[in-house]
């Protein structure tokens, strides 16, 4: 599970900003927290609430920049820059290099990994593993210096410093020459993690349909669209492959490009209704909402089955509100989400903001300085709490603000 997310000099993220799963000491609604070895309560999910252009889109593509430099390490070429590194722009201070630090839990194990680079070098790179209450750093790096903490370290790193390069994160370089060391964390942060680019959906969710051989996605999927009440009973999904594709720098990409064609099936009664007829449609003739929803579920009934993190931007993009509770609900559950996954979104259904369906440090806020250009993450947990208060009342007339200043 994600325990915590920090990002600095990232767009509009000039500052350090954390985004943390932690579950505050509150007691409402304790089936939306999952209790984990060494950490404590964490958050199933969170809302994250702002004005356009506030920096929510900001803080969800500082998480694809901090996965896509990690998953392509491995790949890069020596003379490669490091992908995605979209810097503060409006400072003359001279600070060149973007920083990300993700703390996580896996298994009985909590990790802290972070580093720092330009677009052409890692500066700074650092692992801290927790097997008990007491850290036990395994290394940090300085740009090309290199410092290991025990004999056991020092043994099964240093000689694959020289396998390393400027370019290339040292957790990616060591897990490829079989580092135990690194194994575990490295592999959280490659598969235990999703982002949902609704830009290039159909490339990411696609794969997974394709190698859902039991079904059970299939009907996850089904009955998703069927809880939406839309129309499509079954679907279909074919594929051919693309000889000679370009490579993608995508979050979740798939090893082979593909071309996909998919059908939705919809089953529809004579006018007199004693007579069904199936009908196989184009999924792009279907509607924004319904495209949206299907190239979700795989993702949704990934994190679910498995207890990942999944983050999307604009989760209620053209969907309608009861879905979106729909979908909260699914993690914060018990019965719908038992090993723990969390859902990470920013939003701007106001429906979210409610006691009865998500505690005060679920709500996050993100505001822009107009004048500076800088975004800021806050809690709504951080303002006093009072009695029978309405967040949603109290949010559209702007006590928390993070909304849109309209003369």
């Amino acid at each position: 599970m994600l325990i915590r997310f920090r990002v600095c000099n990232f767009k509009s993220f000039r500052e350090p900003t954390e985004l943390s799963m932690k579950a505050n000491p509150i007691k409402e609604n304790m089936e939306n927290t999952y209790e984990q070895p060494l950490v404590g309560r964490l958050l199933k999910t969170v809302a994250i609430f702002g004005a356009n252009a506030a920096g929510k889109t900001n803080l969800m593509r500082a998480i694809i920049a901090a996965l896509i430099i990690i998953r392509t390490s491995e790949t890069r070429q020596i003379n490669n820059p490091i992908p995605l590194i979209d810097q503060f722009a409006f400072s003359k201070d001279g600070t060149k290099e973007t920083s990300f630090e993700l703390e996580f839990s896996m298994g009985e194990n909590r990790y802290i990994y972070g580093f720092s680079c330009t677009s052409h070098q890692i500066t700074e790179e650092h692992l801290t593993t927790y097997s008990s209450r007491r850290p036990t750093r395994i290394f940090t790096r300085k740009n090309n210096e290199y410092e290991f903490y025990n004999s056991e370290a020092r043994e099964q790193l240093q000689p694959l410093v020289q396998r390393n390069t400027p370019n290339k994160l040292f957790i990616a370089t060591a897990t490829i020459w079989n580092s135990e060391l690194t194994k575990q964390p490295y592999l959280w942060l490659r598969n235990c993690i999703d982002v949902f680019d609704s830009e290039n959906a159909a490339m990411q969710s696609l794969e997974l349909y394709e190698s859902d051989k039991t079904g059970k996605l299939r009907s996850f999927t089904n009955n998703l669209l069927k809880e939406a009440d839309i129309n499509i009973s079954d679907f279909t999904v074919e594929s051919r492959e693309i000889k000679n594709a370009p490579p993608l720098f995508l979050a979740n990409y798939p090893a082979v490009q593909k071309e996909y064609k998919v059908m939705a099936m919809h089953t529809i009664k004579s006018i007199n209704k004693n007579v069904s007829q199936n009908y196989l449609l184009p999924m792009q003739s279907e509607s924004k909402g319904t495209q949206n929803l299907f190239f979700l579920s795989p993702w949704i009934s990934r994190a679910l089955d498995n207890g990942y993190v999944f983050c999307v931007d604009e989760l209620d993009a053209s969907m309608h509100p009861s879905l979106l509770l729909y979908i909260v609900n699914l993690f914060n559950s018990p019965k719908t989400n038992p090993h723990g996954a969390q859902l990470i979104m920013t939003t701007h259904t106001t429906d979210l903001l409610s006691s009865s369906i998500m505690r005060r440090d679920q709500i996050l806020f993100i505001e822009k300085d107009n004048d500076t250009g800088l975004s800021d993450l806050y809690s709504l947990n951080d303002f006093p709490a009072r009695t029978r208060e309405d967040f949603r009342k109290a949010y559209i007339a702007g006590r928390y603000g993070a909304i849109p200043n309209i003369l």
